[in-house]
């Protein structure tokens, strides 16, 4: 079958990035995304030749948007605002999860943007020897509906019992163990090597409070940075991450668990040259990772695993899309529609500038 392209969310005022996307229990179809404020182009720069899009900025917010039938259409007129920045943070990488009790959970980070170097009580990492511009992580922030994300709680900032944390969950929702216990991934900071290795934290209260931490992935000699986690909990019971690396030459590393995550192995490089990723598992069996594909030709990108991520038919890679202009772009999510063809969302632009929230549906057969 031909490729669909289609355009979840575009608009004028905002550039809309780093998407997310879920089934809710009455079938509709939510993406939540970082949005921030169109700005006019830097004219030597080519990355925003046309129009700046930071990743950093103080007028930024959390929105979401949703679909009634199956991801074919998307209601612009069903944006909510789900956290607005107060001028002085940057509201970045949103995720949002349905729990058994049909509350939504939605977590974005927060970056100081005002040049503050002054510790708070959110502060998980102390960063204030850098320079006053520069900046400096606040904290992970959880919000709640129960509403199927049409109005939204005020944000509250999470900290992480026994662990220095910064940036993000990873680019997927909150699994729900057997016995109720919710897990996510989070970015931990190596205080020891400097880079950041990916740990699996646990709440017992329903994601009021997050502790018990397990290292997923890090490196010993301190050289290899793994960060923007994705898991997947797949219906044999294991725990897969397949996660973005630095000083890796661009390919991800994947682990898994056996054990609700507790104890985690087959730390190894994969085939797959990319990134940030996101997991699903189809219906079928096979594990679809997406990642963005940040050189050129630029684009969006899949490979498949038939046997839970031992490995990866990157031999047939599949190309959702090859016509991107740069490298700002990608960040994708994944979903199974009820005809079992697959939609994929992420971010993209055409000459233009505006960032928007794309998207392709595809099947499991598709191959280069």
């Amino acid at each position: 079958m031909a490729f669909e392209n289609i355009v979840v969310y575009k608009g004028t005022d905002y550039h809309s990035a780093f998407p997310h996307i879920i089934r809710l229990q009455n079938g509709e179809l939510v993406s939540i995304f970082r949005q921030a404020i169109a700005r006019g182009g830097q004219a030597d720069d080519e990355h925003n030749r046309t129009l700046t899009h930071s990743h950093v900025d103080a007028d930024s917010r959390i929105a979401l948007v949703r679909s009634t039938d199956d991801g074919a259409t998307w209601d612009p007129g069903s944006l909510v605002v789900v956290d607005q920045s107060d001028g002085g943070s940057d509201l970045n990488m949103a995720m949002v999860s349905q729990l058994s009790s049909g509350e939504l959970v939605a977590n974005n980070h927060r970056w100081f943007t005002d040049g503050t170097t002054q510790r708070s009580d959110r502060l998980s990492l102390d960063r204030s020897g850098r320079e006053p511009s520069s900046v400096v992580f606040d904290s992970l922030y959880f919000m709640r509906s129960s509403d199927e994300g049409r109005t939204w709680g005020e944000p509250r900032p999470v900290e992480v019992e026994s662990i220095a944390y910064r940036a993000h969950t990873g680019k997927s929702d909150i699994i729900t163990m057997p016995d109720g216990t919710l897990l996510t991934t989070i970015n931990g900071y190596g205080e020891a090597s400097g880079v950041d290795r990916v740990y699996v934290v646990r709440s017992r209260d329903g994601g009021s409070t997050w502790a018990e931490p397990s290292l997923v992935l890090g490196d010993p000699n301190g050289r290899i940075g793994f960060g923007e986690p994705p898991v997947v909990h797949l219906a044999s019971g294991r725990l897969l991450v397949v996660t973005r690396t630095s000083e890796a030459a661009g390919f991800l590393y994947q682990a898994h668990s056996d054990d609700g995550g507790w104890v985690w192995q087959g730390q190894r490089r994969t085939p797959i040259w990319g990134f940030p990723c996101h997991l699903l598992q189809l219906r079928s069996g096979t594990i679809v990772c997406a990642y963005g594909y940040r050189r050129e030709p630029y684009g969006i990108r899949a490979a498949l695993s038939h046997d839970e991520g031992e490995t990866w038919d990157i031999g047939r890679e599949i190309v959702l899309r090859d016509d991107g202009l740069h490298r700002d772009l990608g960040y994708p999510a994944s979903i199974q529609l009820e005809d079992d063809r697959i939609l994929t969302i992420y971010y993209f632009h055409g000459e233009d500038g505006i960032r928007h929230i794309a998207g392709t549906i595809w099947s499991e057969e598709d191959t280069t």
